[in-house]
């Protein structure tokens, strides 16, 4: 128990002993006196005023004020311990975040520390090998120009590997689909990516769901999904997926479905980065995430405010 709470038990106990020892005192002054039979003849005179009947009257008048004390305490008490719950869980909560934001921050340096290093490596190694080739050109123009055919060639296929290095960046950093096609359109291509990477059908329905969606929930709608068929990819071991996007009333529903082996190892680990992504990206429209068993296999549902899906 708290420091404030036992003081507050302390003043009470003693406040109630201090109540009864003026009782005891004042008892013991009417016994001795015979207080009653002194005010009697008083009464007697002023009976058309009915005073005989007050001490009664304050008997049950001070029953009801220790009645309404003690509610007055017990409700005092509730709310003190609901402060106190509100307490806990808004502690448990900034830990949470605290704990979520250096799992994003340190999410964010590893992304940061491999594009560095694939810089490095692959952009620097491919300039590094341009600058050869060209010199190398440039020396063996008029007399090899056979070589000078296959340097160029080693420029060109050097040339095709680091713009295809730099499109995967691009594509790591923001889905360029979004932009260019929408976010329909986008989903759909992501669903073939990922079907043929994995060689798992993926079948994608969209229905009453405009591209006038706001730039942060379309990225948001796009990441969870992603983010759902890599844990698939990774845990499910499933053999096709259904993706459903509508939009209902007020709602934008987002259902991503699998048939693989369900909540055991697909969604029990609470604790990881990606599913803590996606519950947070949720969270930050007014939405609400869950995973459900499919039997076989894992559902997940999103919500999402359409008043908060709109600029």
């Amino acid at each position: 128990m708290p420091a404030h709470q036992h003081q507050t038990a302390a003043r009470t106990w003693r406040d109630a002993l201090g109540v009864i020892a003026v009782v005891v005192c004042f008892a013991s002054i009417a016994f001795h006196l015979e207080l009653s039979e002194l005010l009697l003849p008083w009464l007697k005179r002023h009976e058309s005023w009915q005073l005989d009947e007050l001490p009664l009257t304050l008997v049950v008048l001070s029953l009801g004020l220790v009645w309404f004390a003690f509610r007055r305490v017990a409700d005092t008490q509730r709310e003190l311990h609901e402060r106190e719950v509100a307490q806990a869980q808004v502690t448990t909560l900034l830990a949470h975040n605290r704990d979520l934001t250096q799992r994003l921050f340190n999410a964010q340096e590893d992304e940061r520390r491999l594009l560095a290093r694939e810089l490095h490596d692959e952009v620097g190694q491919a300039c590094t090998a341009l600058r050869i080739e060209g010199s190398y050109i440039a020396k063996a123009a008029f007399t090899q120009p056979d070589a000078v055919v296959l340097a160029a060639h080693r420029i060109s296929t050097t040339s095709q590997r680091m713009h295809s290095l730099t499109r995967d960046m691009l594509k790591r950093l923001r889905p360029p689909q979004l932009d260019s096609m929408g976010l329909e359109s986008a989903l759909h291509e992501l669903c073939r990516t990922w079907q043929t990477q994995c060689g798992i059908p993926c079948q994608l329905k969209i229905q009453s769901v405009s591209d006038t969606l706001d730039d942060y929930t379309s990225t948001s709608l796009y990441r969870v999904t992603q983010e759902a068929l890599t844990n698939i990819a990774k845990h499910a071991q499933a053999s096709q997926v259904h993706i459903h996007l509508q939009r209902l009333t007020d709602t934008l529903h987002l259902c991503v479905e699998d048939d693989g082996i369900g909540m055991t190892r697909a969604a029990d680990d609470t604790h990881g980065l990606g599913l803590m992504g996606m519950r947070e990206r949720v969270a930050s429209l007014q939405g609400r995430i869950d995973w459900a068993d499919a039997q076989p296999g894992l559902r997940i549902d999103v919500h999402i405010p359409m008043k908060d899906a709109h600029p």
